[in-house]
């Protein structure tokens, strides 16, 4: 019998997962102020919340190393063909950037600097959103991990849960500023601006995660076919479909992820959701699509961890 023992675990799919929040967010921020026509409210919420998620996912990523005190070595011994080394310098300059941009923002500082800022926040927020997927494709003997349609997975689950976040601490926005105006001195406080979400702007939100849902069922769809049509597609498709992950991925991502929030969202939009219900869905919808987000990356990097095993049984 083959031991294994996993070197990739659940901090890393925390990572994963939060840096694609964080991606999602500072994606919607970036593009609502190079773009005129976004909701202020949204775009705000955006801004303020982009730069914190990631910052959770980067101390997992470091926690997660046998050593996290050398972690600084990936910075000093910067190698430009690794996709370590660019993914550690992703991660470090999207949060100091995503963070002055939220600053700028928060105080109504809108100068070229802040708009140089936002054009930053886009291509480092793409940036983080696909690198996870192809650190992961960058394994090419690991026929769960080897496939680019991962990073394209990853990209759209991370905008979509992104917008899923922002749904929720919409329901707060005027609370959470209140919070924050806590620290800052009254002389320096910028005029209230309004953050709560509204049933308009929620709706709109649904209509946009609808259309991120139905790209991630399809792209997951292409996926599990490209791993069939593999020589080892056989492995991969037991170590997500029919394995030991088998329950997570097809309860956990595609019906609770995926599928209800797909039909609680158009139910939403289409008026049929009334009474109890309709107070229920604004959080439930979001909620369920966040729960499937990190499941997706847990049963990825699990999935393609217990094939090592198996491969060895290969000629």
């Amino acid at each position: 019998m083959v031991e294994h023992h996993f070197t990739w675990g659940y901090l890393i799919a925390i990572y994963l997962f939060t840096a694609g929040i964080s991606s999602g967010a500072g994606i919607v921020a970036a593009i609502g102020y190079i773009v005129n026509g976004m909701d202020e409210r949204l775009k705000r919420l955006a801004a303020y919340f982009a730069p914190f998620p990631v910052l959770i996912g980067l101390a997992c990523l470091i926690l997660d190393l046998h050593r996290p005190w050398n972690f600084y070595k990936v910075l000093i011994y910067y190698n430009p063909t690794s996709v370590m080394s660019w993914g550690a310098f992703f991660l470090l300059v999207f949060p100091l950037v995503s963070l002055a941009f939220a600053v700028m923002v928060y105080f109504n500082i809108d100068n070229k600097l802040r708009r140089f800022l936002a054009w930053m926040e886009l291509v480092f927020g793409i940036a983080i959103g696909v690198y996870a997927g192809l650190l992961l494709a960058a394994i090419y003997n690991n026929p769960v991990w080897s496939n680019p349609l991962i990073a394209f997975l990853f990209f759209i689950s991370a905008l979509s849960t992104g917008i899923c976040s922002l749904m929720l601490i919409g329901r707060k926005g005027d609370k959470l500023d209140d919070l924050v105006r806590r620290f800052i001195p009254q002389k320096w406080q910028p005029e209230k601006i309004k953050l709560d979400f509204d049933k308009k702007l929620f709706l709109r939100l649904l209509i946009v995660d609808a259309v991120f849902i139905v790209l991630e069922l399809m792209v997951i769809s292409t996926l599990l076919i490209s791993y069939a049509l593999r020589p080892t597609g056989e492995i991969a498709l037991g170590a997500i479909i029919t394995g030991g992950y088998y329950l997570l991925f097809w309860i956990g991502v595609v019906l609770i992820g995926l599928t209800i929030p797909l039909i609680l969202g158009i139910m939403e939009v289409g008026g049929r959701i009334k009474g109890r219900l309709g107070h229920i869905v604004p959080w439930a919808e979001p909620t369920m699509v966040l729960i499937g987000g990190f499941l997706l990356r847990y049963v990825i990097v699990y999935g393609g961890e217990i094939v090592y095993p198996i491969l060895t049984l290969y000629p």
